[in-house]
């Protein structure tokens, strides 16, 4: 800065004097002191804007944590809610099994009985019925005699197969032993053996010496008899019947194949039901439509599974079953 001031002489104006300063530093503090006023004006208003801020996220927060806290309130309610149900629904399916237990209990005893009662009148008629066919000469008496015969053994066969399959529901547990896969093939073909020559039917076996299977032998038995018996009755006369296992890690698979009139798609589905006959047009007095249902009953309460394959109608049929394999000699 610069500034002058005249020096009188004699009263007048004689000259000047001027100082000159320089106050470039003042200029500059204080042009510093704008920029910090500035930047503490800036930084103010940030401040303001950052406590905005914060303001809103507590609201923010503070509303998701009222939020989290009716979430949690409602699932501690429904929580309360489920258990509840699921007390309640525990308790029906446990009176509901009880009840199923007491009606099927029920039912094991009605059909145990019904078996014993229908067997009594069939006794005199199966003993009675053939000496009066030899005691009458008349061929027509004989003929219709013949018919009774028939009829009585169906239902004498029915009964039968009725309190296998009830005996078959009643088993917990088979007795389970190791037993020689071939050794029990053979015995239930040589019981069987009159059946087959009478339907002229060849068996071949294809089962190793060393094949055992962990299983209740009479169960097994009724199963391979089962089989058979259905071969047989739908196998042209003069055909085989193939029987044949083999090893699948832990498990046999056993069939028994026949070259008989073969199976629909439907038909394999239905084949194991209680009184399903796969040819309803056949006036069979030894069919129940019980013996694949036995079948399944004995190889599901071992455990294992059962099934029939065909190729369509008029190409045979095999049956399928699984057991697990057992130890020779255990």
């Amino acid at each position: 800065s610069y500034s002058c001031s005249p020096i009188l002489e004699n009263g007048k104006i004689g000259t000047f004097i001027g100082i000159a300063r320089d106050i470039s530093k003042r200029k500059e503090i204080e042009q510093r002191l704008v920029e910090n006023v500035n930047e503490l004006k800036r930084a103010e208003r940030a401040s303001l804007n950052i406590m905005e801020d914060l303001r809103d996220t507590v609201d923010r927060l503070e509303k998701a944590r009222n939020e989290i806290m009716e979430k949690n309130r409602q699932l501690e309610e429904t929580k309360k809610q489920l258990i509840a149900l699921n007390r309640n629904l525990e308790k029906k399916v446990k009176e509901r099994t009880e009840e199923i237990e007491k009606l099927l209990k029920k039912k094991e005893e009605l059909i145990h009985q019904l078996g014993h009662d229908l067997k009594t009148p069939l006794t005199p008629l199966n003993t009675l019925l053939p000496l009066a066919k030899d005691l009458t000469k008349n061929p027509k008496a004989k003929e219709l005699i013949d018919v009774c015969i028939k009829n009585v053994d169906y239902i004498k066969n029915l009964v039968t197969r009725i309190l296998q399959l009830s005996r078959i529901d009643a088993i917990t547990k088979p007795e389970i032993e190791n037993v020689n896969l071939l050794e029990e093939v053979k015995k239930v073909i040589d019981s069987n053996s009159h059946y087959l020559e009478m339907n002229n039917i060849n068996v071949e076996v294809m089962v190793d010496e060393d094949v055992v299977v962990k299983a209740d032998r009479l169960r097994l038995k009724e199963v391979f008899n089962n089989l058979i018996t259905n071969a047989v009755k739908y196998s042209p006369n003069g055909s085989t019947i193939t029987i044949g296992a083999e090893k699948q890690g832990k498990e046999v698979k056993i069939f028994v194949r026949d070259t008989g009139i073969g199976l629909t798609e439907e038909q394999k589905e239905k084949v194991f039901d209680e009184f399903y006959k796969a040819d309803e047009s056949r006036q069979d007095f030894y069919s129940t439509g019980l013996g694949l249902t036995i079948c399944r009953g004995i190889v599901e309460k071992h455990g294992g599974k059962i099934w029939a394959e065909s190729e369509g109608l008029g190409k045979g049929s095999t049956f399928y079953f699984t057991l697990k394999s057992g130890r020779r000699g255990k």
